[in-house]
């Protein structure tokens, strides 16, 4: 995937992009707005983002955050696995961070499931 490309990368708006990491305690999951490829990062927008409390192990609950509605990562320092037609995986054995792209339709964290979340 060393190749990856914003045309890769347009069928995962309107998905959900999950962002973890165990060593760091924080856990995110949101909805894709715009997701693309700047020189060496992958960059995406999110409509909404939630966090997962209680991460880890698992999460107990998932809050609204306004803070984290930007994500990139530089692909340099991430490896990247098309794990199948509907989710894309990085993982950075430096930053310890997973992050996985899921396509429109495929897994999903309900908005209906994040406090404080208010969809218009």
């Amino acid at each position: 995937m060393a190749n990856l490309n914003s045309r890769d990368l347009a069928k995962f708006v309107g998905g959900q992009l999950e962002v973890q990491n165990r060593n760091e305690g924080y856990l995110y999951r949101g909805e894709i707005a715009t997701v693309g490829i700047k020189g060496e990062d992958l960059v995406a927008t999110l409509n909404w983002n939630a966090r997962g409390e209680g991460y880890p192990p698992i999460p107990t609950r998932w809050v609204n955050d306004t803070e984290h509605l930007s994500y990139g990562a530089n692909l340099s320092i991430y490896e990247v696995v098309q794990n199948d037609r509907e989710r894309l995986t990085l993982s950075s054995g430096i930053t310890g961070e997973i992050t996985v792209l899921f396509a429109k339709g495929g897994s999903r964290l309900a908005p209906s499931k994040v406090e404080g979340l208010a969809l218009n």
